[in-house]
Parts: C-alpha cells; sequence; structure tokens
C-alpha cells in the first residue's frame, strides 16, 4: 500500500487540473466564428462523408490547418447529437494530459518535485487553464511543446532510436496545431551535437519514415493543389504584407515582438488583476535562469537549449511580415514553466528557504484558483446564441413563418458564430434582402435604443409582422437555404 501512498500529490493535481477545466464549462463557453466553423467541417465530415485533408485556412492566405483536431471532436459530437458543447470534454481531457506531461517530462529532466511543481504551475495559471479552454486546432500547443522538451531530451542523451521517431511524429503535427513551431526544429540538431554520439543514419530515416507516412494528408493535398500552401507559406516570410504600419520593421518590429512575450509571460505568472509591471516576469526569470547555471542546477545544454528556443521565436517573428498575435507565442511557455519549476524545487531542497517556496506555490495557486472560480459567465457565449436561435425558432413557428432572415446591429465579427445553431435548429435562414420576416440581433445593447426582449448581452428585435402576409413570406422561402449555402469565411471544401 505504502508504494502507491507516492502517486497520491500528482493523482490530486490530476484531479484539480480536470476540475478547473470542466467548472462552469457550459456557462463560460465562448461560441464563435472558429467554433462555428469547426462545427461546419465536422458537419462536412459526418453529413456530407467529405473526407477531409484540411481544416481551416489560417491567417496567411491560402494556407490551411490540418485536419487532426476536427477528427478529434468527432466522438463528441456524436456523443452530443452533433451539439457543440460536448466538444468540451475534448479540451478537459487535452488540459488535463498536458499537466501529466510537465510532471512527467520534467521528473525525467530535473527530478519529481519539479515535475510536481511544473504540474501544479500548469494547472492553476489563470492564462493556461483559459486557452486550456479555447476549442480551437492550437489548443494543444503548450501539449506538443512539452513532449518536444522531452524529445530534445532523449536525443541529447543519445537515445536516438525513441528520440527520432518522437521527432518525426512531432514535426508531422505542427501542420495539424501551429506552423509556428517548425522555428523550434533546429534545436534537434544542436540536441544531437550537445549529445557527442554518432549519428544512427537508421534511426533518423525511421523518423523520416514517420514523418513522411504521419504527413500523407498534407503531401496529397499539395499533390493536387500545385503546393499552393508551400508557395503561400514560402511567400509569406520572403514579402512584406500584413503589416501594422507603426510596427513593420527593425526596431519597432522586434519592441512590437517582446511587448508580447513580456505580456505573455507576465499573464502566466501574475493573474490579470494583479497589475504587476508588464516587464517584471521576463527579466526575473531570466535573472533565475542565469542564477540557476551558475549554481549548475540548470545544466549548460539545457541552457543553450532553451536560451535558443526562446531566441528563435524571437528572431523569427521579429524578421517575419505577419502581424503577431499573443497565441503564436503560447510555444515559448514551457520554458518559462521549467525555469520557474527548477527554481521553486532547488528552494525546496533549503532548509532555510523552504518556508518561502511552499508559501510562493501556495499563494500563487490560490489567487489562481480563486480567480477562475469566480470569473463571470459569458453573456453573450452559446448558452445565449442557442437561446436566441430557439427563441427565434418558437417565434417564427407561432407566425407561421416557414422561414425567416437574420439581420445583425453589432461590431464587425461579432456577427459571426450563429450559422450552426440555426442549423441545429433546423432552420431555413436567408438573408433579409430575400423579403423573409427579419429578426434582428444586437450586441451590445448600447447599439439601440430598444430591443424586444434580451439574452443576456444579446438583444433581438422581432420583425414588424404587419409588413408581412403569408403568400410573399411563402414566395420568399422558395430559394435555397442561405444558411446553408452562402460562403463562410475561413470554410472550405
Amino acid at each position: 500500500m505504502k508504494k502507491y501512498l507516492k502517486y497520491i500529490p500528482i493523482i490530486l493535481v490530476l484531479g484539480l487540473a480536470f476540475f478547473l477545466r470542466a467548472y462552469k464549462a457550459n456557462e463560460l463557453f465562448y461560441y464563435a466564428h472558429d467554433n462555428d466553423l469547426a462545427s461546419w467541417i465536422i458537419k462536412d465530415i459526418l453529413v456530407n462523408h467529405h473526407v477531409r485533408l484540411i481544416g481551416q485556412q489560417t491567417s496567411v492566405t491560402g494556407v490551411f490547418i490540418g485536419a487532426l483536431f476536427y477528427y478529434l471532436q468527432i466522438p463528441f459530437y456524436l456523443l452530443g447529437h452533433m451539439d457543440p458543447i460536448y466538444v468540451l470534454l475534448l479540451t478537459m481531457i487535452l488540459g488535463t494530459f498536458a499537466v501529466y506531461s510537465f510532471y512527467f517530462v520534467f521528473s525525467k529532466m530535473f527530478n519529481k518535485k519539479v515535475g510536481l511543481i511544473g504540474a501544479i504551475i500548469y494547472t492553476v495559471s489563470e492564462m493556461i487553464v483559459f486557452s486550456d479552454r479555447n476549442v480551437v486546432p492550437t489548443m494543444p500547443v503548450m501539449l506538443w511543446t512539452v513532449w518536444y522538451l522531452y524529445d530534445l531530451y532523449l536525443i541529447y542523451k543519445g537515445r536516438q532510436k525513441i528520440g527520432f521517431v518522437l521527432f518525426g511524429v512531432l514535426i508531422a503535427l505542427i501542420w495539424h496545431l501551429n506552423l509556428a513551431l517548425v522555428v523550434v526544429s533546429p534545436l534537434a540538431l544542436l540536441a544531437w551535437i550537445l549529445s557527442r554520439k554518432k549519428f544512427q543514419w537508421k534511426y533518423f530515416l525511421l523518423g523520416a519514415g514517420v514523418l513522411v507516412v504521419l504527413s500523407t494528408p498534407l503531401i496529397i493535398f499539395e499533390a493536387r493543389h500545385n503546393f499552393q500552401q508551400t508557395k503561400a507559406v514560402i511567400a509569406s516570410v520572403t514579402t512584406q504584407r500584413n503589416l501594422v504600419p507603426q510596427t513593420a520593421t527593425g526596431w519597432a518590429k522586434l519592441d512590437r515582438v517582446m511587448q508580447l512575450v513580456n505580456a505573455n509571460t507576465t499573464y502566466l505568472f501574475f493573474p490579470s488583476v494583479s497589475q504587476v509591471p508588464v516587464r517584471l516576469a521576463f527579466y526575473l526569470l531570466v535573472g533565475i535562469a542565469i542564477f540557476l547555471l551558475i549554481i549548475k542546477k540548470l545544466p549548460k545544454e539545457y541552457a543553450l537549449l532553451l536560451t535558443l528556443w526562446q531566441l528563435l521565436y524571437i528572431g523569427f517573428f521579429t524578421v517575419n511580415s505577419l502581424n503577431l498575435s499573443e497565441y503564436y507565442l503560447d510555444g515559448m511557455n514551457v520554458v518559462w514553466i521549467a525555469i520557474a519549476a527548477l527554481f521553486l524545487g532547488y528552494l525546496l531542497e533549503k532548509k532555510f528557504w523552504k518556508f518561502l517556496a511552499v508559501l510562493l506555490i501556495a499563494v500563487y495557486s490560490a489567487g489562481n484558483i480563486y480567480l477562475i472560480l469566480n470569473t463571470p459567465d459569458s453573456s453573450n457565449g452559446y448558452i445565449q446564441k442557442k437561446a436566441i436561435v430557439a427563441y427565434i425558432k418558437e417565434d417564427a413557428q407561432k407566425h407561421n413563418y416557414p422561414c425567416i432572415s437574420v439581420s445583425y446591429i453589432t461590431n464587425p465579427g461579432y456577427n459571426l458564430g450563429y450559422r450552426y445553431i440555426f442549423y441545429l435548429a433546423n432552420m431555413h435562414v436567408n438573408d433579409p434582402v430575400s423579403g423573409s420576416p427579419v429578426y434582428t440581433i444586437v450586441f451590445p445593447l448600447s447599439l439601440v435604443n430598444k430591443f424586444d426582449d434580451r439574452f443576456g448581452a444579446l438583444g433581438l428585435i422581432l420583425p414588424d409582422y404587419k409588413k408581412y402576409n403569408q403568400k410573399d413570406v411563402d414566395k420568399s422561402c422558395q430559394g435555397e437555404n442561405a444558411n446553408l449555402t452562402d460562403p463562410m469565411f475561413g470554410y472550405t471544401e
């Protein structure tokens, strides 16, 4: 029995991780365009029996994300009879597995105390918890990074067979997650150089074979479409486009990158309400890393790999012409967590500093958990959107409208995220120009002086019923269902 007691801490941490990712799942589900798009892609697979090679279009025109994340969602759509709410179970499972992965990898690279601390940080970080709740293909990025870190460790330790095979698997997954992850791929070569082991070509070729096999969907798609994604990616890194003028080039672009790096690092360790200086965490962690290197708690080979990991990200996005968003930098977080966990693990070994380490972990955990549990429910999320669609359907049936049309009074982008919900409700929805009765959805409510009903932060303006007669309405419904046939941004078959 005693031998199983050592597993209790990580079991408790995993239980907490699942709870924090499941807490108020429905109420906090912010269902928007990307989720709506995913639902249509999964409908295309299940209803249209279309074996898809690609998912949605990325921010780079002509480049699509791989379809794996959409296929992973299929069992949950089937479980929920095509209702997307059940897919939240997938993010809970992946997020909890990521916690265990941090524990496993850090335990192997350092020790079990560091592994447990890394798992705790990943479990309770407010930023990470809500990142894990996002049902988007980039959600497993941090899971990928921790296993890539382990892969570098394997190669460095001379375990080339499993190291190169895992490398092939992980590189093949990049297309399905986030192409920015490719920037750290050269570190595998550095890990081999640092290992001072003879290069095993047979294992490298085995890994290359795994990469080719798992990349078959991408290869087939590119062959069928004249390598359009390859050309688009090359164009995106060699031409100046999609630039924000004031942060276009040189030091200004580097400053923009560092602003986001600092923000990401700060919010990883200091919740958004803490109001700490945005550069504090970055410089503090850099200083801690140098300290750990000096006292030889961080091996110099590890330090080199982790440093270049961060510099590759910063350098790539400084010279790349794409506008940078915070989620592109999620691949850097594993390094910061490793440094923090290793430092706290070091303090726990020192009698004088042990209390401080326990206090820091306790305060960090309690503060983040408090913020997560007290996050206000979404006021314009899935629950509200489903409710407003259900109301529109009931009202249309009451007035004997075989179809309706929907208009939006909102800011750009907030008119998206409804189409699949209308599809689930089995409604014929036209454009307002069709002459079908017009229901108007309003967000935010401050944009209008009057509305007929509200659902959280969403308002609804009902049709002017006296304008419509049954004959004209029936005639407007004779055409195609625009909700099914109109193009959708980012969606292609």
